[in-house]
């Protein structure tokens, strides 16, 4: 298993927390291969951002109940929550072709990777 990629965390995150999402996925996947190892490695990174995401997200909604409508801190508040929906389905996304990946490559449909495994990530 490679190692947490602890550049993901912020200040206030559990490292603990990444690192049960991080076994959960490897757990789940196996992976069997350097570019398997890879794949779940983005699988994390991209699993990550979606729970921050969501924290935020739910904050946000948090945060516009309490306002009054009208006001520019509304405005500010429901443009940040589309932002962040718009990340969110963005993420979910790169998840699902992730994952999407995964199984073509274990099916057979995608050849062994020549070199670098972000390339043939990027062609998938």
């Amino acid at each position: 298993m490679n190692p947490l990629p602890e550049n993901l965390l912020y200040p206030m995150e559990s490292h603990e927390d990444l690192a049960r999402m991080a076994a959960q996925l490897h757990a789940e996947y196996a992976p069997a291969d350097p570019f398997e190892e890879e794949l779940v490695g983005q699988l994390i990174e991209a699993s990550w951002y979606r729970r921050r995401y969501e924290k935020v997200r739910s904050r946000l909604y948090e945060r516009k109940n309490q306002l009054t409508s009208g006001t520019n801190q509304m405005a500010a508040t429901v443009d940040s929550i589309r932002r962040f929906q718009h990340e969110v389905a963005q993420v979910k996304k790169r998840i699902a072709s992730l994952r999407k990946t995964l199984r073509r490559y274990r099916a057979g449909e995608l050849s062994p990777p020549q070199g670098d495994c972000n390339d043939q990530l990027l062609a998938a």
